[in-house]
């Protein structure tokens, strides 16, 4: 365990996948901020790291969360982020967010029935007093359960995450539930607790080439209807499923940059899909050909026997109160790739890579 410290952090565990993270992909200077970062959370089973293809050097860190006592239990004898003893409003800040997630654990609660997983997604830079994640909702999406319902979980979580400041974005936020064409919906809302300028971001599955610039523009949108489309288009030839990005700033003005977030790869007839891919991001511009290569070097299994870090300490003492059949190991894939469009811009991309902590009967 970490010196000086009564409870495990993440630092443990994710020492020892840092090794697969290629250099080209995680440079020292980063991989050092993803270490500082880690050693102050609790160490949550699964998460991933958000890195850029292009020239911006900089990885991300995110934590699932689940509603299980378990994680519960690691929330509450660990660290929940950074610590924050000498400033007052980001202490209270972190209070809340504490609650919040105390109350989504609860199963008696009314939050816990909308979200199926809260995400913290931590910015990776230069480490200050009161550091705060953004915070997102996987809204649980149930066939008996009307769009009214939905809008109202979404809701709910504003109202217990942000309190009185729920208000600057409801209107935005019903409106683009009001604006969905048969068959879309809303999959994530989340807030940028971390930025100076905070907006709700709203994630909008099964939007097709054809829908999304009536529902941009039903929002306000203006940007280059044209322009917007094809790149849809092009991406929808590499991906059977696409999420939709927007950011809603105070009140209802929907800011022009928009997200795609490439889920699922088609069976194309040669080739890994996501290799497939990326060498499309590369011909365009959109991804150094070292990240490429450091993308596609990510997934696989990481366990005791081929692990190039000591293994942790409290997956190891947990491990000896399971069946003799039972192994400790983290799983690793690639979770998708996100093109994000901006006018006036080249498109940027990133990879969000994705490891899970699990049991498993098979060395």
């Amino acid at each position: 365990m970490c010196e000086g410290r009564s409870h495990p952090s993440l630092r443990e565990g994710l020492e020892v996948l840092f090794p697969c993270l290629e250099r080209a992909l995680v440079d020292a200077d980063q991989l050092a901020g993803l270490r500082a970062l880690a050693a102050r959370l609790a160490p949550v089973p699964q998460g991933g790291f958000e890195c850029r293809l292009g020239p911006d050097p900089r990885v991300d860190l995110h934590q699932c969360l689940y509603p299980t006592d378990g994680e519960s239990g690691l929330l509450r004898d660990g660290p929940l982020a950074i610590d924050a003893a000498d400033d007052t409003v980001a202490q209270s800040n972190r209070a809340s967010l504490g609650d919040f997630l105390a109350e989504w654990f609860d199963p008696s609660s009314q939050l816990h029935g909308c979200a199926s997983q809260i995400w913290l997604e931590y910015d990776n830079r230069a480490l200050s007093v009161g550091s705060l994640p953004s915070v997102f909702a996987n809204l649980l999406q149930r066939p008996s359960l009307s769009a009214d319902t939905y809008y109202r979980h979404a809701v709910l979580f504003l109202d217990r995450l942000l309190g009185s400041a729920r208000h600057f974005y409801k209107d935005g936020l019903h409106a683009c539930y009001a604006q969905c064409p048969a068959g879309a919906f809303i999959g994530h809302i989340g807030v940028m607790l971390s930025r100076s300028a905070r907006v709700l971001r709203v994630n909008v599955k099964q939007l097709s080439p054809d829908s999304l610039i009536p529902y941009l523009q039903g929002l306000g949108w203006r940007g280059d209807a044209e322009e917007l489309r094809a790149l849809m288009r092009e991406l929808h030839g590499f991906f059977d499923e696409i999420t939709v990005c927007l950011d809603m700033g105070r009140e209802l003005r929907l800011r022009p940059r928009i997200g795609f977030e490439c889920v699922v790869p088609k069976r194309l007839p040669k080739g890994e899909p996501w290799g497939l891919f990326l060498d499309y991001l590369v011909e365009k511009g959109l991804c150094a050909p070292g990240k490429r290569e450091a993308v596609l070097g990510w997934p696989g299994r990481t366990t005791p026997m081929n692990a190039e870090a000591p293994w942790p300490d409290y997956l190891i003492a947990a491990s000896l109160l399971k069946p003799r059949d039972c192994f400790t190991l983290f799983n690793r894939r690639l979770a998708y790739i996100k093109v994000v469009w901006q006018p006036g811009a080249l498109p940027e991309a990133k990879a969000y890579l994705w490891y899970r902590h699990k049991w498993s009967s098979k060395a």
